[in-house]
């Protein structure tokens, strides 16, 4: 019996729980954010080159996750892009080998693939 269709071949509906799993993940980070906000209120000295000064821990961390997410979310655009792309152009090359190749055998070309008397007695590595 495939997934979705009853006992009796008629297909089920399948109604949502109303709570999306996104959603309370959601929920749960942003109150993990604001417990982190509210702990680590405190500033820090942060020297970055010719920059010195204080800002409060939390953007600091907040400021590394945006950008840890930011640059794995660029790269994988970047790999999947290049992926679709070989993907796209090894289709091309077997639709196109596909074309080339004659449809079956005509009567001017042998049925052995058109190489008849390969054999040369004077070839390197041959039997004499």
């Amino acid at each position: 019996m495939r997934k979705g269709l009853a006992a009796d071949g008629v297909r089920r509906q399948f109604r949502g729980t109303g709570l999306s799993w996104t959603l309370v993940l959601a929920l749960v980070m942003a109150a993990a954010i604001v417990v982190g906000i509210i702990q680590n209120s405190h500033g820090v000295r942060l020297d970055y080159l010719v920059w010195h000064g204080s800002v409060p821990l939390i953007a600091v961390l907040l400021a590394t996750m945006v950008l840890t997410v930011a640059l794995t979310s660029l790269v994988g655009v970047i790999w999947r892009r290049r992926r679709r792309q070989q993907l796209t152009d090894a289709v091309e090359l077997l639709e196109l080998r596909g074309q080339a190749q004659p449809s079956g055998p005509t009567e001017d070309v042998p049925a052995t693939g058109g190489v008849v008397g390969t054999r040369n007695p004077g070839a390197f590595g041959s039997p004499r």
